[in-house]
């Protein structure tokens, strides 16, 4: 059955009229978010929904938080909740975030070989417009056999490959951190006591909310490229995405893509922050 959407990000009015379509019966709706979000699901979602569990669609035994998981274990994920290999699917935040988990949730099905993705833009919007949702236990539909995909590394970068990147004066990459500006500079307490303050060197720093307007919509394609641009960022040299923990990192992507295409080679570092505090030695921290 063939994918309606033209674009990984679509519109609440696009992703309405596809699912009254009475041909086009593979369209998924995906609720993403971690395991404290579920009740606000069930207070509100689209009707057809199944939950993209964070906390569990991830590699649990990591000391970070929402790591990828095994390919195996993706793979059992979305067979428990009915996914098949050719399904639409289409991933959406919950009403009062409007923005954070989809992309990742995208992100994590594209680097498994999963096709046909979306992200809502986004589902304030979607329940603004009065189109229909529901109240309720989200279930998941009939297990299905969900193929064991090899993952596409080239989406991906770890520690020790960014190191000697970074070492090497960037190593032909551009970093961009999407943490907030105040953590990015180190002037601004972290979440985590553990974590030590500043950035990685020669990264710069678009944080979230400048690639989502007020109604954390994602920005036109001519604006997130003006985005892209004030910080030199022309689409001429691949980049590197970082964040937190590697949620928003794969929202900078999901706007690099809607800017730039495939034409620009994008990888996420999945242990981002968390782990390079950790990790790095203190010459490879920068407060500004």
């Amino acid at each position: 059955m063939r994918n309606p959407f033209p674009s990984t990000l679509i519109s609440p009015t696009e992703l309405a009229n596809a699912m009254q379509s009475p041909q086009q019966t593979n369209i998924i709706p995906i609720a993403a978010g971690k395991e404290s979000l579920r009740s606000a699901f069930e207070t509100q979602h689209i009707p057809g929904s199944i939950f993209f569990n964070m906390d569990i669609i991830a590699d649990t035994s990591s000391a970070y938080p929402q790591m990828l998981p095994t390919a195996s274990h993706f793979a059992k994920c979305m067979g428990e909740m009915g996914v098949e290999a050719d399904d639409v699917l289409v991933f959406y935040d919950a009403v009062e975030v409007g923005m954070y988990s989809a992309p990742r949730a995208a992100w994590t099905c594209r680097f498994f070989g999963h096709e046909n993705v979306h992200v809502l833009n986004n589902f304030p919007v979607y329940v603004g417009l009065g189109y229909p949702v529901q109240g309720g236990e989200i279930v998941p539909r009939i297990a299905r056999e969900y193929p064991v995909c090899g993952p596409d590394l080239k989406r991906v970068i770890g520690f020790e490959e960014l190191r000697e990147m970074i070492l090497s004066r960037g190593g032909g990459y551009r970093v961009i951190d999407a943490r907030v500006p105040g953590r990015f500079a180190g002037t601004q307490g972290e979440v985590d006591p553990g974590l030590r303050a500043g950035h990685m060197p020669f990264a710069v720093n678009v944080p979230l909310a400048e690639v989502l307007s007020g109604e954390k919509v994602f920005l036109s394609a001519g604006e997130l490229r003006g985005v892209f641009e004030r910080v030199g960022v022309w689409g001429e040299e691949p980049v590197v995405l970082t964040c937190n923990s590697g949620v928003t990192a794969a929202a900078l992507d999901l706007a690099l893509g809607e800017v730039f295409g495939d034409g620009v080679e994008r990888r996420v570092y999945d242990g981002s922050w968390m782990e390079w505090t950790r990790r790095a030695e203190d010459g490879l921290v920068v407060v500004d």
